[in-house]
């Protein structure tokens, strides 16, 4: 099922277009990207979000509800509600005029690029992105017809750095979006290492060894 889409066809299509040709101009005169710094790296569902030093964004989860609020205006932005007999929804309040969707249908599992890496496709007022596994950025968000320039990143934490996803300018409009569908993510990312590395534990226990 399509989604509503806020804006008209051919502004969508001039919206990405222009991301993906300004991504290819700034390689000369780049314009730093926006940093939205995490304030803790271990929990995507409780947290805090920093720009520039000041908070900005904070992540609240209290089952079966994860919130998105400005703290600049205490304005709710995004609230995904996951259910167990139903479908896991999402509502925006300033897209799709406030009406929830259906997670799934919102960021859709678009299988693999040609290098093999998992994809996901969402829709936005600038018409369509697509995040891909990327082995250097960990996750990237890229016009759906630019997948070799992100306008969107993951930073991850090292001696110096915070953890942050970086955002090309540019992106302000679709902000909420692009950090409701990173969260989602990097949430979903995080569950399967977790039952990978249990697996693995499990299969290296020398007592399972014993009794194979």
């Amino acid at each position: 099922m399509a989604l509503p889409c806020p804006t008209p066809p051919s502004s969508i299509m001039m919206g990405s277009e222009a991301l993906a040709t300004g991504s290819q101009i700034t390689l000369v005169n780049p314009d730093p990207p926006i940093e939205l710094v995490f304030s803790k790296f271990n929990s995507m569902l409780n947290n805090n979000i920093f720009i520039n030093g000041r908070p900005h964004y904070k992540i609240v989860t209290i089952d079966p509800h994860t919130t998105i609020t400005d703290v600049q205006t205490n304005e709710l932005l995004v609230r995904i509600k996951r259910r167990t007999l139903h479908a896991d929804a999402i509502t925006f309040t300033h897209h799709y005029g406030g009406n929830p969707l259906k997670l799934k249908q919102w960021v859709v599992d678009s299988g693999k690029t040609l290098e093999g890496y998992r994809k996901w496709t969402i829709e936005t007022p600038l018409g369509v992105f697509v995040w891909r596994i990327d082995p250097v950025l960990r996750l990237s968000l890229c016009p759906g017809r630019d997948l070799d320039h992100p306008v969107a990143w993951v930073q991850l934490p090292t001696g110096t750095l915070p953890f942050a996803l970086l955002l090309k300018r540019g992106t302000e409009g679709f902000r909420d979006q692009i950090l409701a569908s990173f969260i989602i993510l990097e949430q979903l990312l995080r569950l399967e290492e977790k039952v990978m590395t249990k697996a693995r534990g499990y299969f290296q226990d020398p007592r399972i060894g014993a009794q194979a």
